[in-house]
C-alpha cells in the first residue's frame, strides 16, 4: 500500500514501505518557465531527501510528461537529474515511447547513474525488488 507524501501540479511522490519503493510520478502539465522548473525540482528533491534515499529504490514515472528536448530544458534537467535520482538503492524509469526510452538512456550515459529504462511496469518492479 502506497502512501502519498508529496503532491504538486507537476509531481506526486508515493512511498511503499513494504516494497521499499518511492515512486515519483510526473504529471502531463508542461513547465511554463525555467524558474517554475527550478522551484518545482527543489521542492521534489527536498521531499526525497527527507525520506532517506538509501533505504529505497526509486521509480521515476515520466510516462505522462510532454516530450521536450530544447537546449534550455536539456540544460535545466542536467542540473537537477542527479539530485533527483541519485542516492537510491536502485533506479527505474517508466517511459511511454521508444523516443522517451532513447532520451532517458542518453541521460543515463551522460550522468552515469545506473537505471533500468522501460515501458513495462512489471519488469521494473521485478528489477527494483530483486536482490543484487
Amino acid at each position: 500500500m502506497s502512501k502519498q507524501v508529496f503532491r504538486s501540479d507537476y509531481f506526486t511522490v508515493l512511498v511503499d514501505e513494504r516494497m521499499g519503493i518511492i515512486r515519483t510520478i510526473r504529471s502531463d502539465k508542461p513547465f511554463g518557465t525555467l524558474q517554475e522548473f527550478d522551484a518545482e525540482f527543489e521542492a521534489l528533491i527536498k521531499a526525497l531527501d527527507d525520506l532517506g534515499r538509501a533505504r529505497y529504490a526509486l521509480i521515476a514515472d515520466i510516462r505522462a510528461v510532454p516530450g521536450r528536448n530544447d537546449p534550455e530544458f536539456e540544460a535545466a534537467l542536467q542540473r537537477v537529474r542527479a539530485r533527483w535520482i541519485g542516492g537510491f538503492r536502485k533506479v527505474g524509469v517508466l517511459v511511454q515511447s521508444a523516443v522517451g526510452m532513447l532520451q532517458v538512456k542518453r541521460y543515463a550515459r551522460q550522468d552515469t547513474i545506473r537505471r533500468l529504462v522501460t515501458n513495462d511496469e512489471d519488469e521494473l518492479l521485478r528489477y527494483l525488488t530483486q536482490e543484487d
